[in-house]
Formats: C-alpha cells, sequence, structure tokens
C-alpha cells in the first residue's frame, strides 16, 4: 500500500433530478455509503468571482480500487463529504497497485447545488 494510511471516512453523494412539481426538476444529493481513504492537498489558489476571491483547495483521495460500474465508485460530478468539508470529484483512475486514485477539489460553502 506504498505508505498510505486510510484515515478519513469519506461519504459518496450521488445526484439524482427529481421533479419539483412545477414541470421542471431539481438535483438531490443522495448518500451511497462510506469508505476509509487518505486525504492529501495538491494545490491552492483564490478563484476571483464577480463577489471577490474566494479560497479554493485542490485535493488526491487514495482508497482500496473499487471496479468498474460498483455503486460505491466515485465518479466525475460525484461529492465526497469528508466531515464539515465537501469534494466534487474531477477525476478518477486505478493505478497498477489496486488502490483508486481521485482528484477532487472543495466545493465552497454556500455554493449552489
Amino acid at each position: 500500500m506504498r505508505g498510505h494510511s486510510f484515515n478519513r471516512r469519506l461519504i459518496l453523494s450521488k445526484s439524482t433530478r427529481i421533479t419539483d412539481g412545477a414541470g421542471g426538476f431539481v438535483r438531490e444529493w443522495r448518500e451511497q455509503g462510506a469508505f476509509w481513504a487518505n486525504v492529501t492537498m495538491r494545490s491552492g489558489d483564490l478563484k476571483h468571482t464577480e463577489f471577490g476571491r474566494t479560497p479554493r483547495l485542490r485535493v488526491r483521495i487514495i482508497t482500496h480500487a473499487i471496479p468498474d460500474g460498483h455503486a460505491m465508485r466515485p465518479t466525475t460530478g460525484d461529492r465526497l463529504i469528508d466531515g464539515g468539508r465537501t469534494y466534487e470529484v474531477q477525476a478518477v483512475h486505478d493505478d497498477e497497485s489496486h488502490l483508486l486514485s481521485i482528484l477532487a477539489s472543495e466545493v465552497p460553502p454556500g455554493e449552489p447545488v
């Protein structure tokens, strides 16, 4: 395992569309379950918006390999909740040592879903 300690419990949330009762749809996040992982920072910067600057944190998440198609395998656009932080999955990659590498960015508090 190359020294990875899976010391963070992450909750996987997947987006679903539900009707809003007025002919449209709203996005709702539903928890799929949890898994243990190692979370390390890749980079951080300030994103410029019309309301000022917002901090943006990018992380690399390492966990045990999860087969393609499994309900607990994160995909691009899914969210991972780590305590008070929420990360949006940007990329998922299996490596040769039976680990799953996930690249994600923190979702700023108060950002619309």
